[in-house]
């Protein structure tokens, strides 16, 4: 089952959305400026912008905080007017955002609050202010309109002429619709505040919406201030006239001096405007300007537009300049706004103006904490706070509705816009409960209109559509709908007649719940584990568990004891962060568990228990058993057996498990008693003694009793007992232990009871006295075994082993007596006597040596014995010498043992053994070998010393300067070849010398040649400097798509592509010197297009207006009889006949040439009569400026319309005649062609005679 509610209220309408369109509109410093989108959500956001025909680059926008967008001017500036370009910026999101663009560049800085697609309109009136400096480059009012959809046709209808020549107050279209993206952009030099923008119906269904902005690419405000020296660009998106209000609150910006600037503007005739108390009246399109540094109260009897200036920096005399922010009506609020004070450029200080009900402040909150705000004396009923704050985010939060200003200032800076918006269309629009939903339920919809419509139309985004005022709509799954409503008046069929209003609905999915659980027993709690499966982001608020035994649980994964057996259905209900709610149940069934019970007897060690199961079910079967032994063991069996590895006391335990999962456990105290272990030691007897037996037996706990049986039919009980052997023999002797728990052992040993007294007997051997004499037992016995013998040394010493050997201190004669025994009593001995020989006394004396010297080996040997003594050497490194007092070359440095074997006559040596160390000697090195005349070289000592340290450095560099650092410094005088020596010294004296030539190389130069600027051409020859006899080298270091015809050629051929800026490099080599590199910078630019226009012909005090046009700075010359030479459209009035040059110089500085000529004519002069009457005055009919109407043709008729006279060209003036007959005194009309494209002439003309 799905359960879903819905939060109580949204504000669809407000300026957070999913889709947002805007342009980047002309700016003072033209593409020097940045426009920079700021971007927030209380959401983490997927933001994708794509600007022009760009592709979309994607941005991960973190809930709560700012993501700073930069849009490259390159490619979104819009600098043209009246033109048609595709530089829209599309601005594109997966959840609700707020989108904020600034424009700025040094100290012009501008911002405004972009609004969402679905709170756009059709109709618009655009807002600035007065002009300052009015330049058609640099300094306009202006305006910019961005296309929604395809086939969007746009009439713009202006208060002033426009730079492209639009005159005031005629409507005009572009020349063709706009399509989805495209921008068109009107400059003029006059504030064209009140100019009507609309989307207009042309019969192909073109009632589109369209984003419009307005503002100025610098300005001042105002114009009457004195000695205006800044000024600022301003910017702000337009609100549509159906979203204009009827009554607005202001608070002054902070920190102003001369207060601020307003505009109020209606949007119909006879609009009744109240300012503070003062009531004027305006009609549509028309504003009134006033200035206030207070609190204002402004209201209207229709909808208005009112707009607020913070004025220029000198006008204020602190920090500040001009910006242009459009109030919201109170009838438009908000209560929960982020927005993002940024510190561009150099903004100082930041504010926060906000304006809401004097009853509602005590729930506003900035950042968490509340504000103090005061009454608007104006109209009490509301109150405004003004508030600094850091830049940064800043969140504005109340219960009731408030509006927001966001500002700052800095030196000859500022910047400032609505913080936030709810664009309500005040004629007609769209209420609903909730702007979310949750899947499967019903959404009631409510549509208001002003008017009563004719037909009511919505579409809820998913192809169902509905008539009714109020239609209910369930919507097919989860996602996010576009609903639109469609009202229709009764005044025509156009764009006029058509209202509508978009909201989006979020259809939220409802949790997909799910649990699962564990045990179903009485005596376990049952665990139950939610399974609910969550999509990206769904998070859940509550749970609620159902247990079907009248408890409940709001636990995520509950644990519960069910008390009795039985069936119970338990129920789940989720509810997830948007309300939706979801259900679902399971029936379970709790069964009883089993009774776990079992004996085991009381067992001796190394015994096997047997374990008797007495366990007992009520309900079922019982699928399993767990033995636990208590010594890590453990078993499955129902009647298992175990045998313990030690005696003790263990706790087993049972586990019985039921068929249906039901488990019961038991444990007992099982003892296994210790086992007694016997043993007993065998007396060493001849037949002579008693045998004592010693009992070794032992019990862990308790009491023992013995049996002894002796091998020869006696026993004993008692616990050592002596026995009397009647006979030589071999016995076996038992012994049987029992504990006083009934736990026995036995042990038997065999022995031998010796008949007979042994026959003592030995030999020695190796009589040198260091090495000592080996003595060897040869005792005999002939029944039984030796059991004991004592060796006597005759020095004081003696050993009970069997072949001892034995080291005298001194040489000499002793006696040595052995004494062996085969019992107690049997026992014998024997003497010897021997003869110890005398050992050399080894040694010798040496000294530590260097590593490449021999080290020499002085013998101190001493020998007393017979004959001459010989010696063996060994060195410690393979070497070996018989020589008495040797030399000796080591190869390695390093600690050596040194052994000498002295051997005396008598074959007697010793050994003596000392170490001697070879000291290391140091293998000197160094580096560099080659070095620069401009730069000192630095010698890096490379000497090394397998062991120690070197202490001693002495260098010649070969010119006469030497040094004792370790690492010196030395600077060559000259180029060329000189021979270093180095000497270097270890801490134990060992020296080493080496010898290096080094080589000191030139420096070299580089020159890269003069930067260039290419207008127009593709190739260039570089002028660098000739680098021998170093080798040079050309790269491009910045810039793509460069090529050189020879990277090695100083006066190489450099070919790049148009609009690339390059910098190359030349850099000369001349190793081991530094590298010497020069820079020159290529520009490579087109030849910029200029169009001075046609030919024209005027007529003598005619002027027009010039078409020229040109990518650049334009300039006419001669300046002869134009109105503007710094203007590609100047009125141009010449007196003569002119011909003029168009100049363009492009920002590169490419320049560019075309002319025009305007052939001037003579005004023709026509006499209205003449008099032919032979006087020889005013005989013909004399036409002033005939000449420059050469193919002019002339008809003369009469009253009745009868050609009397005509003429192509009019080579002799007319005389008054036809056909040589003068024509009668009377009235005749004219009718005069000049055939070069002017206007046929007509008039009167009268014969006189």
């Amino acid at each position: 089952m799905l359960l879903a509610q819905y939060a109580a209220s949204a504000q669809n309408t407000s300026n957070k959305g999913r889709d947002f369109w805007l342009g980047y509109m002309a700016h003072f410093e033209g593409t020097k400026s940045q426009m920079n989108l700021y971007v927030t959500s209380d959401r983490n956001a997927v933001v994708t912008v794509t600007v022009g025909t760009l592709a979309p680059s994607t941005f991960n926008v973190t809930a709560n905080k700012v993501t700073v967008i930069p849009v490259s001017p390159q490619q979104a500036y819009v600098s043209s007017t009246e033109i048609i370009e595709q530089k829209a910026i599309h601005v594109t999101s997966d959840v609700p955002v707020v989108v904020y663009s600034h424009i700025y560049f040094t100290n012009k800085s501008a911002a405004t609050l972009v609004l969402p697609n679905n709170t756009l309109g059709r109709s618009y009136y655009a807002i600035s202010y007065d002009q300052h400096q009015p330049n058609a480059n640099q300094a306009t009012s202006q305006l910019m309109v961005v296309a929604l959809e395809d086939n969007t046709t746009i009439e713009i209808t202006p208060t002033v002429a426009t730079v492209g020549g639009k005159p005031a107050g005629v409507p005009f279209s572009p020349p063709r619709p706009l399509m989805k993206g495209e921008v068109y952009q009107v400059r003029t030099l006059q504030d064209l505040t009140g100019t009507k923008v609309e989307s207009i119906d042309v019969g192909l269904g073109s009632c589109k919406r369209i984003a419009v902005f307005s503002g100025s690419s610098w300005t001042a405000v105002p114009l009457t201030c004195p000695a205006t020296i800044s000024g600022d660009n301003l910017y702000q998106q337009l609100y549509p006239i159906s979203a204009w209000g009827k009554n607005f609150v202001t608070a002054p910006f902070k920190s102003r001096l001369a207060g601020d600037v307003f505009r109020v503007m209606a949007s119909e005739d006879y609009t009744s405007i109240n300012i503070n108390g003062t009531t004027i009246t305006k009609n549509k399109g028309q504003f009134h300007e006033f200035e206030s540094s207070l609190p204002n109260y402004v209201s209207a009897d229709k909808p208005i537009l009112f707009a607020q200036y913070a004025k220029t920096q000198s006008c204020d005399r602190v920090q500040a300049d001009p910006e242009m922010t459009l109030a919201n009506p109170v009838e438009q609020t908000l209560k929960d706004i982020t927005l993002y004070s940024s510190k561009d450029f150099q903004i100082s200080r930041h504010y926060i103006n906000v304006t809401m009900r004097a009853a509602d402040t005590a729930t506003f909150k900035l950042d968490g904490s509340k504000i103090p705000f005061l009454p608007i004396a104006a109209n009490p009923v509301y109150a405004y706070a003004q508030r600094d704050v850091a830049e940064g985010n800043h969140t504005l939060k109340a219960d009731s509705g408030f509006n927001a200003v966001a500002y700052g200032f800095g030196q000859v800076e500022s910047y400032g816009y609505s913080a936030g918006a709810n664009v309500t269309n005040l004629v007609q629009n769209i209420t609903v409960l909730s702007d979310s939903i949750c899947d499967g339920r019903n959404i009631r919809f409510k549509g208001f209109a002003i008017y009563e419509p004719l037909a009511w139309k919505w579409y809820f985004g998913d192809g169902q559509t509905s008539a009714d005022q109020n239609p209910s709509h369930v919507f097919p799954g989860p996602g996010t709908y576009t609903v639109s409503l469609v009202t229709t008046k009764s005044n025509g069929n156009d764009c006029n007649s058509q209202d509508s209003t978009y909201i989006e609905v979020e259809v939220f999915p409802n949790p997909a719940v799910g649990f699962s659980y564990t045990t179903v027993c009485t005596n376990d709690s049952t665990r139950f584990l939610d399974e609910t499966k969550l999509t990206t982001g769904e998070k859940i608020l509550g749970y609620r568990w159902d247990f079907g035994d009248g408890t409940t649980s709001t636990k995520q994964s509950p644990a519960h004891l069910f008390k009795t057996p039985g069936t119970y259905t338990v129920r789940l209900s989720i509810t997830n962060q948007n309300l939706c709610v979801s259900e679902t149940s399971r029936d379970l069934t709790i069964y009883p568990p089993p009774k776990a019970a079992f004996t085991a007897p009381e067992v001796c060690d190394k015994e096997p228990v047997v374990f008797q199961n007495a366990t007992t079910l009520a309900q079922g079967t019982i699928a399993r058993w767990v033995w636990d032994f208590g010594d890590g063991t453990q078993s499955t069996e129902q009647q298992p057996q175990h045998t313990y590895a030690q005696h003790g006391t263990y706790i087993v335990k049972l586990k019985a498990i039921s068929d249906q999962g039901c488990a019961d456990s038991v444990q007992v105290s099982v003892r296994v008693n210790p086992k007694p272990v016997a043993a007993f030691n065998l007396p060493d007897i001849c037949i002579k003694d008693d045998a004592a037996f010693q009992n070794q037996s032992t019990l862990a706990s308790g009491t023992m009793t013995y049996l002894w049986d002796f091998g020869d039919g006696a026993t004993s009980t008692l616990r050592e007992p002596r026995h009397k052997y009647t006979a030589e023999g071999v016995y076996t002797v038992k012994l049987v232990v029992t504990s006083d728990k009934g736990c026995q052992d036995m042990v038997s040993n065999t022995y031998t009871v010796s008949g007979a007294v042994p026959v003592p007997a030995f030999s020695a051997s190796s009589f040198c006295q260091e090495q000592g004499v080996n003595f060897k037992d040869e005792s005999t016995i002939a029944f039984g075994n030796i059991v004991r013998r004592r060796w006597t040394f005759g020095d004081g010493n003696f050993s009970d082993e069997k072949d001892p050997m034995h080291i005298y201190s001194k040489a000499g004669t002793y006696t040595v007596n052995l004494q062996v025994w085969s019992g107690i009593v049997c026992t014998d001995n024997i003497t010897k006597t021997i003869t110890v020989l005398p050992n050399p006394v080894a040694g010798f004396t040496t000294a530590n040596v260097c590593e490449s010297d021999a080290a020499s080996f002085t013998n101190t040997t001493t020998y007393s014995g017979s004959g001459a003594p010989s010696y063996a050497w060994t060195f410690g490194d393979g070497g070996t010498s018989a020589a008495a007092s040797p030399t000796h070359l080591y190869k390695a440095p390093g600690t050596y043992t040194v052994t000498l074997v002295a051997k005396g006559g008598n074959d007697c040596a010793q050994t003596f053994s000392r170490s001697i160390t070879i000291y290391p000697t140091p293998k000197a090195d160094f580096s560099p070998t080659v070095g620069c005349v401009t730069d000192a070289v630095t010698f890096q000592d490379m000497s090394s010393l397998f062991s120690g340290k070197i202490t001693g450095w002495a260098w010649d560099f070969g010119d006469g300067g030497t040094s004792t650092v370790q690492h010196p410094t030395h600077k060559y005088t000259k180029d060329g070849s000189f021979s270093v020596r180095l000497t270097v010294t270890s801490d134990l004296g060992c020296t080493h010398t080496i010898t290096k030539t080094i080589q000191i190389s030139p420096a070299p130069v580089a020159q890269a040649g003069p930067d260039q600027l290419l207008c127009g051409k593709l190739t260039t020859q570089l002028a660098a400097n000739a680098p021998a006899p170093a080798t040079g080298q050309w790269m491009v270091v910045q810039g793509t798509g460069g090529s050189f015809s020879d990277v090695s050629n100083p006066t190489a051929t450099f070919t790049g592509t148009m609009d690339q800026t390059y910098t190359l490099r030349w850099t000369v080599s001349n190793s081991p010197c530094v590298n010497a590199t020069d820079e020159v910078q290529i520009r490579i630019r087109p030849v910029p297009t200029v169009e001075a226009g046609p030919n024209i012909v005027l007529v003598e005090g005619e002027s027009i207006q010039l078409q020229g046009q040109g990518q650049g700075k334009l300039t006419w010359s001669p300046g002869t009889g134009l109105s503007n030479t710094n203007t590609g459209n100047p009125v141009a009035s010449p007196v003569v006949t002119t011909k003029y040059y168009l100049s363009v110089e492009s920002e590169a500085g490419c320049f560019n040439k075309d002319s025009l000529e305007i052939k001037v004519l003579k005004k023709l002069q026509i006499p209205k009569a003449f008099s032919p009457n032979g006087d020889g005055v005013n005989e013909t009919w004399e036409l002033g400026g005939i000449e420059d109407y050469p193919n002019i043709s002339i008809e003369v008729y009469n009253r009745w319309g009868q050609q009397v006279y005509t003429s192509q060209g009019y080579p002799l003036p007319w005389d008054g005649k036809r056909n040589g007959a003068d024509l009668p005194v009377g009235a005749y009309y004219y009718l005069i062609n000049p055939n070069n494209g002017r206007a046929k002439m007509t008039g009167p003309l009268t014969i006189l005679r």
